[in-house]
């Protein structure tokens, strides 16, 4: 990209229509989306069989047919266009001489987006504004005055 001059307007936005559901397709497809895979944690088996009996109910018919859907659905969330990004991992530290755990032996993929260009989204995003209070401060118990890191402006990167 080219610097932006320090004096330049910010970018326009762009407000959605109250309706854009985007890849959910309804309110009712997120907030199930929403449920199953944040508030409740199910299973892949146990969200089928959720979406099962909700096509079963009345005639009912489920915003998603399988869990496959479900994660292909929130998979194509636009969450300002930041790339996934990969890793593998094994572990290299001491390793017992007998009965070695299978965890020691095997190679761990890990999938991440950029923090960074994340939290600069979340800063950009009006949707938030208002909503997040950006001056840095340290929390403490009350009885035994033990720090507290509960939120993303206690942490000691903020000072």
């Amino acid at each position: 990209g080219q610097p932006i001059h320090p004096s330049s307007p910010p970018p326009p936005i762009f407000e959605k229509p109250p309706d854009d559901w985007g890849s959910y397709g309804s309110q009712l497809g997120f907030e199930t989306a929403e449920f199953i895979f944040q508030e409740a944690e199910m299973s892949a088996s146990k969200i089928d069989k959720l979406l099962y009996l909700w096509g079963c109910s009345n005639g009912g018919r489920p915003p998603f047919s399988d869990h496959n859907k479900l994660y292909e659905t929130i998979d194509a969330t636009k969450l300002g266009d930041i790339r996934w990004d990969t890793f593998k991992l094994r572990y290299n530290g001491e390793r017992p001489t007998d009965n070695v755990p299978p965890w020691m032996d095997e190679e761990y993929e890990y999938w991440y987006r950029d923090p960074s260009t994340v939290v600069e989204n979340m800063l950009s995003n009006t949707e938030f504004d208002g909503e997040i209070d950006y001056a840095p401060y340290r929390d403490f118990t009350a009885g035994d005055k033990k720090r507290r890191y509960e939120n993303f402006m206690s942490g000691d990167w903020a000072w």
